[in-house]
Formats: structure tokens, C-alpha cells, sequence
């Protein structure tokens, strides 16, 4: 008798555990930005990014101000100067969904012109408040972070005078 409540309890037991189905909920419309714009800086871009198991979206709007540049600290050897390009991170819309999922981030790069820079730690520039983990983001407010490029003492290297932003539809520029 126990080993036919086992039989017929085992399948009901993975049927609740199995994985749920992708995305496949509504999103309010959403114009991301054309592969390839180039923004100046204080523009706002528009992206799409998802995590990598269900597809759960994530519509961002996100904006690339002025570098600033200080002198580097001590524990930075062989630099100069951190050039500091703050970025604003805002989640207009993010995806209803039953599990607690990571989007991926767009990945932002420091850029001079079509030559890829310098890349140095952000935190040299001040703390990031933004993460992909959805349970932490809240639709339209704002985040914070920074991409960091730097000038060597000896050789200063490919300094960064712009920022690139790539995600899985598109990769658009800052300059």
C-alpha cells in the first residue's frame, strides 16, 4: 500500500516543482533604441534586456552624463587620473513573473571614438546602486553607476572620451 501512495504522489510532487514556462506576459509598448544611435551626452537611450532562462524583460531608460576627472589615489600605481562617466540606470517596465530572476545588465564600455579604453574599477568613481536580481529594481526609479577609464603617469594609454553600450539588440554610443 505505501509503495502505490508513493507511485502517485512522486509525479504530483515534480509536477510542482518543475520549472516554469518563459515569459510570455504583456509589456507596455516600448521603442528601443536604433543599433548604432550615437547620443550626446545627458541623452537617454532605450534598451531591452532579459534573463538569460525565462526572457523576463526589463525596459530601460538610461543615460550617460559628462565625465569628470580627478587625480587618481595612491592605490591606483602608474595612474594619473580617473576619468568618471556617471550613468543613470532607470527601469521603466520589468517583467511580472512567478520566480525570482536576474536580467542581464547592458554591458557598458569605456570608448574612445571606435577604440576601446582604458577600463577602470568604477568604484574608483563612487558607489553603484543598480542590480539586474528584479525583486531589487522598482519600476521608474532611478539608479546609479559609473564607467571608469583612467591616464596612465608614464603613458596615459587610450583614454576614454566616450561610452558604448551594448545589449543583445543593440549597441549605441555616447560622445
Amino acid at each position: 500500500m505505501k509503495i502505490r501512495a508513493t507511485a502517485v504522489l512522486l509525479p504530483l510532487a515534480l509536477v510542482a516543482c518543475a520549472a516554469p514556462a518563459p515569459f510570455d506576459g504583456d509589456m507596455p509598448p516600448f521603442t528601443p533604441s536604433r543599433d548604432g544611435a550615437t547620443f550626446r551626452f545627458g541623452q537617454t537611450a532605450s534598451i531591452v534586456t532579459e534573463d538569460v532562462r525565462f526572457h523576463v524583460p526589463v525596459q530601460w531608460e538610461i543615460t550617460v552624463d559628462e565625465p569628470t576627472t580627478s587625480r587618481a589615489p595612491r592605490s591606483a600605481a602608474e595612474t594619473a587620473s580617473i576619468v568618471c562617466f556617471p550613468v543613470t540606470y532607470t527601469p521603466v517596465a520589468i517583467g511580472e513573473f512567478p520566480r525570482d530572476v536576474t536580467v542581464a545588465m547592458p554591458e557598458l564600455s569605456p570608448i574612445d571614438g571606435s577604440l576601446a579604453a582604458n577600463r577602470a574599477d568604477p568604484a574608483y568613481c563612487g558607489d553603484t546602486t543598480v542590480t539586474g536580481y528584479i525583486r531589487d529594481l522598482r519600476e521608474n526609479d532611478t539608479y546609479e553607476g559609473f564607467v571608469a577609464s583612467w591616464a596612465g603617469s608614464a603613458d596615459p594609454g587610450i583614454v576614454a572620451t566616450g561610452v558604448e553600450l551594448r545589449s543583445r539588440d543593440a549597441t549605441v554610443t555616447w560622445e
